[in-house]
């Protein structure tokens, strides 16, 4: 994201401290008015030009990771089907938080993730 606008990244990798409305007013001058950025271990966010909140910090799910191959294809996967469900992307970023901290904890890529059966079961104990 930070390439595809011109602006650096943070020197000390705090997000929290990132200007994600000048982020997100650069995406709508390139015709995007929503996003979702993903920083690994640090959560991720939500940038929506139409939202009351306009920008939302998706917290991250802790967990012991054994393997990350796939995280990323599991988050985008549950995004897109919480969106085709009716969810709001801030809610279905949330989702997929879980279900890429879930496939985290197996190892490999489909082999790690789970039905949501199993990754609410894994988060409520």
């Amino acid at each position: 994201m930070t390439q595809l606008l011109g602006i650096d990244a943070p020197a000390d990798d705090d997000w929290d401290a990132f200007d994600w409305q000048d982020a997100l007013d650069r995406l709508v001058e390139l015709g995007f008015g929503e996003a979702i950025i993903t920083l690994g271990g640090d959560g991720a966010v939500v940038l929506d030009s139409a939202a009351d909140d306009r920008v939302t910090r998706i917290d991250p799910v802790r967990v012991k990771p054994v393997d990350t191959t796939g995280c990323g294809d599991s988050f985008m996967g549950t995004v897109l089907a919480a969106l085709a469900s009716g969810m709001t992307l801030v809610e279905a970023a949330r989702a997929a938080s879980y279900v890429a901290a879930y496939a985290a904890t197996g190892q490999g890529a489909q082999a790690s993730y789970g039905t949501l059966a199993q990754v609410k079961a894994f988060f409520s104990e």
